[in-house]
């Protein structure tokens, strides 16, 4: 039985002054869209389908990152528009909410119980909720308009999105509309808790519109509003609106324990066919992530390449991996993109950083490099002879490995023996071993070691471990180092494993695992001098002036981003007597260097302005005298930059190494 609702009760009008044809229209009309809707989301995932399943990596975060980044849109909201995107989405979000607490309240309230729960304060609050989640919606998307058409910006302007913002738009315009004929008609005491349609309503009113031109007004956009909701829903899966479903299943895909590690090619020597040559190579994964691309061009805003003018535009390779994955099997990858452009890569890693669907770009690169390097031969001009250099000597400089200690003349560095224990296995890595600049950082770290009575030793039989072989998609080289030096490491007993370049410390922490054997303690040598200073195992040097003022910190890719540590360098500089100052660009958030992806040695480039040049002036830029780096890499590229400069001689460029190491007191 139905209960009986006093006159001056709040309660939700469901299918006021609809006729029978519309309210049994809407059922069968929203079942249709639910079931279009079905339908293409199901075609969807059979297209994901169609590629090959990953062998699923751990993740323990999986939940914890979708959470954050898909419901809290934490990623999103890290810069203005994509606040704007959030109130957006959560304005839709309790839209689409309160049309599911109505449809609960007449179907279930008040067919089942035959009592509606949308009623008293709690349906006012209800009005108010939608009204101000209503103009929300309106005002983020005019927002997003101005900026994509009214200001200077790489978004794409094509007629999809013009449908896009109209279709948001008109949807909820026209709720406001509806809702303020019943108001114009009705005239509750209550209307001020719809105040966008109160406000709307006294306009129609005062235009003298009798109430029977407001109903008929109302059944006519009453439908067209639901006509134009329930088409919104079918059509999600076949628009731009299917990153409602795709990205949050881009974000859940597997990432492993730590980013920046790309996939291992098992019995590299039984496979036939290496990296992703055409259509039908592509994984499930990767069409996902394809499909989940919002074409918001943040990937393009970070992107050193894009920024140096190279051919690699991030957004456009996804555009064009996209259509890929629709072609036929037999598509070959390089109709439509280039090896200029995957060879621009630097795999730094910040388009993924900044990706809100958390598309792994650098690891879809380095999977058709393999193909290129692998099956074609194919290198940038330089790679291949620093490819051969390392499989023949150890080192990508093809200098004689029996050098490889040279750097250490006259300092009695323990070299480790089989049978001693060490606290340390310090990692020199090649450029700190054969390059001239960087041997002052292997030197400075021996003096903080000594100086902090760490017991340690270096391994004779160090050679390279082929990270930058890995990312150029050499990977047979880098299986081989890799397990050359694992088996190398078997033979000494250490407690951790000290490496002062980023590069060695994420392979040898996160890639190395990889392999049987190959799990280390590993440290990077920021960290590991914060614990010398925090411990007190070295001596006070706060009161040391820094050397021509200000400082700037420069933050590697590889620790600072894709390891999380950005904090460590900084305390060391500044428990050495620096006054920092920041650049824009640091931290997680900071800019390349130019080094990476195999790109320290490729020559011939074909950017605009390099990636070493255009980070350097922006570091210059804070006023800084000294910068300071914590990657051998990174201080050779900024020093290439800095030899191409006029008027950049008192500019000085060191490792955090070489600061604490002069910064330490003379012994007494």
């Amino acid at each position: 039985m139905t209960e009986s609702i006093p006159l001056d009760l709040p309660i939700r009008p469901a299918f006021w002054n609809v006729p029978l044809w519309g309210e049994v229209g809407v059922y069968i009309v929203g079942i249709l869209a639910v079931i279009l809707c079905a339908v293409g989301v199901v075609k969807n995932v059979r297209r994901w389908r169609a590629g090959r399943a990953a062998s699923a990596a751990r993740d323990p975060k999986r939940v914890e990152r979708l959470m954050r980044e898909a419901v809290a849109q934490e990623k999103v909201r890290e810069t203005v528009p994509g606040k704007i995107h959030a109130v957006l989405v959560l304005g839709f979000f309790l839209l689409f909410l309160g049309t599911a607490t109505a449809t609960l309240d007449w179907d279930v309230g008040h067919y089942v119980f035959g009592s509606q729960f949308l009623k008293g304060d709690l349906y006012l609050f209800y009005k108010l909720v939608l009204d101000t989640a209503g103009v929300a919606v309106l005002v983020a998307l005019a927002l997003g308009a101005w900026r994509r058409w009214c200001t200077p910006s790489n978004l794409p302007r094509d007629r999809r999105f013009v449908w896009v913002y109209a279709s948001l738009a008109f949807i909820v315009a026209s709720g406001f509309v509806v809702e303020a004929l019943r108001l114009a008609v009705q005239r509750p005491a209550w209307a001020d808790f719809s105040p966008v349609g109160s406000v709307l309503a006294d306009i129609f009113i005062g235009w003298g519109l009798s109430n029977a031109s407001l109903e008929s007004t109302h059944v006519l956009l009453w439908t067209v509003h639901g006509l134009a909701a329930l088409a919104f829903v079918a059509a999600i899966p076949l628009t731009y609106y299917a990153h409602i479903y795709r990205t949050p299943v881009s974000i859940a895909l597997p990432r492993g324990e730590a980013g920046g590690v790309d996939e291992k090619i098992e019995a590299i020597e039984e496979q036939e066919h290496f990296g992703w040559s055409t259509a039908g190579d592509l994984p499930r994964s990767a069409r996902i992530q394809a499909d989940a691309c919002t074409e918001c061009g943040r990937c393009e805003a970070v992107c050193p390449a894009m920024r140096a003018g190279t051919p690699l535009a991030p957004r456009a390779f996804v555009m064009k991996l996209r259509e890929l994955a629709a072609a036929s099997p037999e598509t070959a990858l390089s109709e439509r993109i280039s090896a200029e452009e995957l060879f621009a890569c630097t795999t730094c890693g910040a388009c993924a950083r900044v990706c809100p669907a958390d598309i792994e770009i650098p690891r879809l690169i380095v999977q058709m490099r393999r193909h290129l390097a692998l099956e074609c031969g194919e290198f940038p001009e330089g790679a291949a002879a620093a490819l051969e250099n390392t499989a023949s000597v150890g080192n990508p400089w093809g200098l004689d490995p029996y050098e490889r200690l040279d750097w250490a003349e006259g300092l009695d560095v323990p070299v480790a023996e089989e049978g001693a224990s060490y606290d340390v296995l310090y990692w020199v890595g090649c450029a700190a071993s054969y390059d001239r600049r960087a041997r002052r950082i292997a030197r400075s770290m021996v003096k903080i070691l000594k100086r902090a009575g760490v017991s340690f030793a270096v391994m004779a039989e160090e050679r390279c471990h082929g990270e930058f072989a890995r990312r150029l998609g050499e990977e047979y080289l880098y299986q081989t180092a890799a397990q050359e030096n694992i088996e190398n490491f078997a033979k000494y007993r250490f407690k951790r494993i000290l490496a002062a370049c980023p590069h060695c410390f994420h392979t040898l922490k996160n890639e190395y695992p990889q392999f049987e054997g190959g799990k280390f303690e590993v440290v990077d040598h920021a960290s590991f001098i914060r614990e010398l200073i925090d411990a007190g195992r070295l001596p006070d040097m706060s009161d040391r002036e820094a050397r021509g003022g200000l400082t700037v910190y420069h933050d590697p890719c590889y620790l600072a981003r894709l390891n999380g540590v950005a904090s460590a360098p900084r305390t060391v500089l500044s428990e050495s007597g620096q006054k920092l100052v920041e650049p824009r660009e640091f931290g997680a958030l900071s800019f390349c260097c130019g080094a990476g992806g195999g790109q320290m040695w490729c020559e011939g480039r074909s950017a605009k302005k390099p990636v070493n040049v255009i980070r350097l002036e922006a570091l210059r830029a804070t006023g800084a005298t000294t910068i300071a780096a914590a990657c051998p890499h990174c201080i050779t590229m900024l020093e290439s930059a800095k030899s191409t400069m006029k008027d950049a001689d008192e500019l000085r460029i060191e490792d955090i190494a070489e600061i604490v190491a002069r910064s330490l007191p003379d012994e007494e």
